[in-house]
């Protein structure tokens, strides 16, 4: 008989690509739409009161607030929510290949457009983007996803809701909105194997410089989204 070895809740989650949040799918619906809502607000609603910075602050809060309470509530570990790096370098690599097919894809199309400037802006981007792509990614799949991990049944299914509620945040652009889609499912996916929201947050970072400085100006006017988007 073989010894038994205690695994970490961790490693339960990762072998089973399961969740252990312990809500009901009303509560995880009900969670899911105040998130969406609230992130609609900002986008559409906002925008049409002169982008009003204490409507902005004062819903900005009340996402902190709504991801604090879910976070103390729910019970579930950093490392279950992703928040760990021992398994940063496995996560990156399988990220890794999609992140290399984008990049060549929007240089290729750069490099025919003439559009390609990887200037002062590029490099800025990298530096400023990874916090706000970590706070995306947390919302995304630390929040959204496991809360659609309650709601549905598979990875499959939970990586499409995923994948299609990422897309949809981003409308009206429609390239952030197909890019953003299908980024969203990878990194859905990728969750499940091994979450890891370091990982996520670097790709996410990369693409989105490479994206907003390859593209030529017809295709991706801006990468505003929202109301603001028309103007």
């Amino acid at each position: 008989m073989e010894a038994y070895q205690a695994k970490s809740p961790e490693a339960l989650l990762d072998a089973a690509g399961g969740c252990d949040l312990k809500i009901t799918p009303r509560a995880a619906l009900a969670e899911l739409a105040c998130m969406v809502l609230v992130v609609w607000l900002i986008e559409w609603a906002v925008p049409l009161m002169g982008n009003n910075a204490t409507a902005y602050g004062g819903l900005a809060l009340i996402i902190a607030v709504l991801m604090a309470v879910c976070f103390l509530r729910d019970g579930l570990s950093a490392g279950q929510l992703g928040i760990r790096l021992d398994n940063f370098i496995p996560a990156l690599g399988d990220l890794l290949p999609f992140l290399m097919v984008f990049v060549l894809a929007m240089v290729s199309i750069g490099l025919v457009c003439g559009s390609v400037k990887l200037g002062a802006r590029f490099w800025s981007m990298l530096a400023v983007v990874p916090p706000w792509a970590l706070l995306q990614q947390y919302m995304l799949l630390a929040f959204a996803n496991h809360r659609f991990r309650v709601l549905l049944d598979g990875r499959e299914s939970t990586a499409i809701a995923t994948a299609v509620l990422f897309g949809a945040l981003h409308l009206p652009n429609p390239v952030l909105t197909l890019v953003c889609g299908f980024g969203g499912y990878v990194w859905a996916c990728e969750y499940a194997r091994r979450p890891n929201l370091f990982a996520n947050a670097f790709t996410h970072t990369i693409a989105s410089a490479f994206l907003a400085n390859t593209l030529p100006h017809w295709l991706l006017t801006n990468m505003v989204v929202g109301y603001n988007h028309f103007r």
